[in-house]
C-alpha cells in the first residue's frame, strides 16, 4: 500500500515493519504512475499545488477503475476525498468531515509553507485548520473566550497562508486580548495538529481495516487528453529513473502543500 504525505506526517518511524509505504506528497502524474505497481490502496495525505501541477482528479477515478482502494484525509487528501467520494474515495477524519459538509471551504484552509524532504517538510506557517483546532481547545480550556476565539479566528484567515503563523495571528495589532502572554505559552504547549491526528487515522485504517474494493459506478473515458497525460508521465518517470535524481526534491527550499 502507498501513501503520499509530508508535513502532515513528520515522524514515521512507527511504520516499520507496516505494509505502508510513505513517498513525498503527490503531484499530478503520481496516482496514474503508483496504480501501475498494482497496490492494494493508494492513500493520500499531502500534495503539492503551488507551482507545480496537483493530483488529477481523473487519475483517482482511473485507480478506482483498476480495483484499487483510494483513501483520503487531512490535507490534499481531505480535498480530493470530498470531492469524490460518490465515486468510491474514502475520506477519513474530520477535516474530510468539514470539507464534505461545506463547513470547510477553499484550499487555504490546509496550504501551509514548508521545507524541503531533505528537512523533514519543517513547516514555515500553520494552516488554518490546525488554528481553528487549536483556538476550540483553548475555548474548552477557558483560556479564551468565545468572542475572542472568533475574532483570532478571523484574523488568521485574513492573513495569505504563506504568513500565517501564530506570531502574525497574535501580534499586538487589532486583538483585544486580556492576557496575550499566557495565551501564547498555552500554545505553545496544547496546540492541536488536526492535520497530523487525521493523518494518523487514515493510516491506521489502512493497517488495521480490511480495505474493501471500491464500488465502482461510473464509466471511465479514455479521453486523447488522458492518453497524452499518461504518456508524459511515464516519460517524466523514465527521466526519472534514468538520472537516479529521487522525487520531488528539485522543487527548491520553500513549497507549499495542501
Amino acid at each position: 500500500m502507498i501513501v503520499f504525505a509530508g508535513p502532515s506526517l513528520c515522524d514515521t518511524d512507527f511504520l516499520q515493519g507496516s505494509a505502508l509505504e510513505i513517498r513525498p506528497p503527490v503531484r499530478q502524474g503520481d496516482v496514474y504512475l503508483a496504480t501501475l505497481e498494482k497496490p492494494k490502496a493508494i492513500g493520500i495525505i499531502d500534495g503539492y499545488f503551488d507551482g507545480t501541477p496537483s493530483v488529477w482528479h481523473k487519475e483517482i477515478l482511473w485507480a478506482m477503475s483498476q480495483g484499487i482502494t483510494v483513501l483520503g484525509a487531512s490535507s490534499m487528501g481531505a480535498l480530493r476525498a470530498a470531492e469524490l467520494d460518490t465515486f468510491g474515495m474514502i475520506g477519513v477524519g474530520a477535516i474530510y468531515v468539514d470539507y464534505r459538509d461545506g463547513i470547510l471551504e477553499g484550499d487555504d484552509e490546509v496550504a501551509l509553507a514548508h521545507g524541503p524532504a531533505e528537512l523533514g517538510f519543517t513547516r514555515l506557517s500553520v494552516a488554518m485548520v490546525n488554528v481553528r483546532a487549536t483556538l476550540k481547545a483553548a475555548v474548552l480550556a477557558n483560556v479564551l473566550s468565545q468572542p475572542e476565539a472568533g475574532e483570532l479566528a478571523v484574523r488568521a484567515k485574513n492573513i495569505f497562508f504563506k504568513d500565517r503563523t501564530w506570531e502574525s495571528v497574535l501580534s499586538e495589532t487589532d486583538t483585544g486580548l486580556n492576557d496575550r502572554e499566557n495565551l501564547k505559552a498555552w500554545i505553545a504547549a496544547n496546540e492541536v495538529d488536526q492535520k497530523r491526528i487525521d493523518a494518523g487515522f487514515l493510516l491506521e485504517r489502512m493497517i488495521t481495516v480490511g480495505l474493501e474494493t471500491p464500488d465502482i459506478d461510473f464509466h471511465f473515458e479514455r479521453t486523447d487528453l488522458w492518453v497524452h497525460a499518461t504518456r508524459t508521465w511515464k516519460s517524466r518517470q523514465t527521466k526519472c529513473n534514468n538520472a537516479d535524481s529521487g522525487t520531488y526534491n528539485l522543487l527548491g527550499k520553500n513549497n507549499f502543500l495542501s
